[in-house]
């Protein structure tokens, strides 16, 4: 099985010998919102059941994942947890839902991190999985670029062994890595590494853009959203509809170029793609130096890399593609279920085989 722990979403896959499958772990769709909240008996909850506490009893990933190995608690309603016990939480939902619909535990679980992480978080991710219930020896940990490319070298296998560029531009982070295949095995999945030094900003991602959308909106309706207050349970509903029309809003200009947002406040507010773009296009420009100095850490220009790859939910807005290839001077790739990359290379790399350490003859 393989684990993507989004900052917005969280998606799993399941692999046999190489036959990749995703696992529905929201209601009604491979992926579960990366929420934790609390139920009023004080248990905590995942997914949309967590988005319908209200006020302070509800906790976004992008807020606990980037805190992990902070010992500092984080309020969950009146309750104090730590980052750890929180994406333990999340974790173990998965797994729950995984073996109850492949009805039996999955023998190695790979799960995918930030590559900028260091050996502290990633010591500290490998304890959030044994405490949510996988064994330490079925725990594998791989970057998110690394699964990603391993996903699309599986799909594409490259003509040579050139670099490819990750740029994952996902819910609260923008992140950068340069991998390589550094060697090709008959059977199994795509050996591929890390190289050079990668980065992540946590300061803009989709969730900074869904909150411009809300601004938006509050501001047309004249602040009908901001005179609701998110503590009532009522209220707290209306809200968390009304974020999830502008998310859908957002999603739905990677396709058009104006959308109308209808929500219970009154009249449908209208939102062009260029309103969007104007909103992005600052963070953007402050994100794509990330981008080359991970190329150029790795001891390479734009021209050297085999593919460049542009994941995540907020790469299907037009502009970031436009821009990121303007910048590079070359074509960028938007895999298909760029949502879905990393978790189904997470399951890839673990339905095959740990490989055996070559030993030494005598």
């Amino acid at each position: 099985m393989g684990i993507d722990v989004g900052t917005a979403f969280t998606a799993a896959a399941v692999g046999r010998a190489g036959t990749l499958q995703m696992v529905r772990l929201g209601t009604n769709a491979p992926l579960l919102a990366s929420l934790v909240g609390m139920h009023p008996d004080g248990s905590l909850t995942v997914g949309d059941p967590a988005a319908e506490a209200a006020g302070r009893a509800q906790v976004p990933a992008h807020v606990f994942r980037r805190r992990l190995g902070d010992s500092t608690p984080i309020a969950v309603g009146p309750r104090s947890c730590t980052a750890g016990e929180l994406l333990a939480t999340l974790v173990s939902t998965v797994l729950e839902r995984v073996t109850a619909q492949q009805g039996g535990p999955p023998g190695r679980v790979v799960v995918t991190f930030p590559a900028a992480w260091g050996p502290y978080r990633r010591e500290q991710l490998a304890e959030v999985a044994r405490h949510a219930g996988i064994p330490r020896s079925e725990v594998t940990l791989l970057t998110e670029g690394e699964a990603v490319a391993a996903h699309y070298l599986s799909t594409r296998p490259p003509a040579g062994p050139a670099p490819i560029a990750v740029y994952d531009v996902g819910g609260s982070t923008f992140d950068a890595t340069v991998v390589r295949t550094f060697r090709r095995r008959p059977t199994g999945p795509p050996t591929v590494g890390v190289i050079g030094v990668p980065e992540s900003l946590e300061w803009f991602g989709g969730v900074d853009l869904d909150e411009a959308i809300v601004r938006h909106l509050d501001t047309d309706t004249d602040g009908a959203l901001s005179m609701l207050d998110a503590r009532r349970p009522e209220d707290a509903a209306v809200l968390r509809r009304v974020r999830e029309a502008c998310r859908r809003a957002k999603e739905e200009l990677s396709e058009s170029t104006e959308v109308r947002i209808e929500t219970e406040l009154g009249r449908p507010v209208p939102l062009s793609r260029a309103q969007l773009e104007q909103w992005i296009r600052p963070n953007l420009e402050a994100g794509l130096p990330t981008l080359r100095r991970v190329i150029e850490a790795a001891g390479l220009q734009p021209g050297d890399l085999g593919t460049v790859l542009l994941v995540g939910g907020t790469a299907r807005v037009p502009l970031v593609a436009t821009m990121v290839a303007e910048d590079l001077g070359r074509s960028v790739i938007i895999p298909p279920g760029t949502q879905y990359g990393a978790a189904l290379g997470a399951a890839l790399i673990a339905s095959y085989p740990r490989a055996e350490p070559r030993r030494r003859s005598a």
